[in-house]
């Protein structure tokens, strides 16, 4: 019996120990994270699985739209283009939808997370023309183009003479694991490190990723309609500065500059930013540097649709 007892408490005190040490590998940051930026779902029976023929019953056509990151996008900038289905056909005017208002995302406060807006893009009254001598079943697809951003922050450690080191500093300039927080978007900011590259000058790398199922487009490729645009397909803007804004960046990917565009490969894309410890004190100090990427985010959504012959 006591054998049992003292098997019990050991089995207790691991699992206890285990969930320490699972709750100590997830940080808390100023941000709620995740991977997403709008999470989009047809809208039970919107369209209904199927309908009749030669104008005999209407439908509607409706996606929500939820913000689960947390940029807030702004008014015009959620656009739904339906595609997959002729839109004549379907008695459809104009097969493109843009969202007036806008969509706050995911807010934290404390400990306490709020959620984010939702809204429908609607197509209303759609319904099939024509009359047809046999069934047939087609998909409805809409694509979604919506305006997001990635704010990323980390930090670096300056000293003026960047090449020296010294065990005694508040810092190391030679770090290979920065912590990075991201927040929530579909694209992150990931493999971040630092070396000293000259006398008064580090360099910080990092990677920026897509991590989500849709494709990145520059944040000023779409107005009102959303289709696939193949040259600019995987294009970004990124933004790097550090917090007190006395430090120059210059990015070799960004032509020099610290901010422009960039093209992903393979949904990613290492970028290296030299920053100017000139203006830095004799010791080390830490020093914020915030990563900001701004981009349309491009996602579809198809349900099946069966046409049927009222007459058979």
């Amino acid at each position: 019996m006591k054998r049992e007892i003292l098997m019990f408490f050991m089995v207790a005190l691991s699992i206890l120990i285990l969930g320490c040490a699972q709750q100590a590998e997830q940080p808390i940051g100023p941000f709620v994270g995740g991977d997403d930026g709008l999470e989009i779902g047809y809208v039970g029976g919107e369209p209904p699985s199927s309908i009749f023929d030669d104008n005999q019953e209407d439908f509607d056509i409706t996606v929500n739209v939820e913000n689960v990151g947390e940029f807030d996008i702004p008014p015009n900038k959620v656009i739904g283009t339906l595609s997959g289905i002729d839109a004549t056909s379907f008695s459809i005017s104009n097969p493109n939808v843009v969202l007036k208002s806008g969509l706050e995302g995911v807010s934290k406060s404390s400990d306490d997370v709020f959620k984010g807006d939702e809204d429908e893009l609607r197509f209303e009254n759609a319904k099939y023309k024509y009359d047809l001598v046999a069934d047939f079943t087609t998909s409805v697809r809409m694509d979604i183009c919506y305006l997001y951003q990635t704010r990323a922050t980390t930090k670096v450690c300056l000293k003026k003479e960047a090449t020296d080191r010294d065990t005694d500093d508040a810092c190391q300039v030679n770090n290979e694991n920065i912590q990075v927080f991201n927040s929530g978007a579909p694209v992150q900011v990931n493999s971040v490190l630092e070396r000293s590259s000259g006398t008064n000058k580090v360099q910080l790398s990092f990677t920026v990723e897509n991590k989500g199922s849709g494709t990145v487009y520059p944040p000023k490729q779409f107005s009102n309609t959303c289709v696939r645009e193949q040259d600019k397909e995987h294009r970004l803007d990124v933004e790097v500065r550090t917090g007190s804004g006395r430090h120059d960046v210059s990015c070799s990917q960004l032509d020099g500059k610290a901010s422009g565009e960039i093209k992903l490969t393979e949904n990613k894309k290492h970028i290296r930013c030299d920053i100017s410890t000139s203006s830095a004190p004799a010791g080390a100090v830490e020093e914020p540097v915030n990563i900001v990427i701004g981009y349309f985010y491009k996602n579809a959504i198809t349900t099946p649709l069966d046409v049927e012959d009222s007459e058979s």
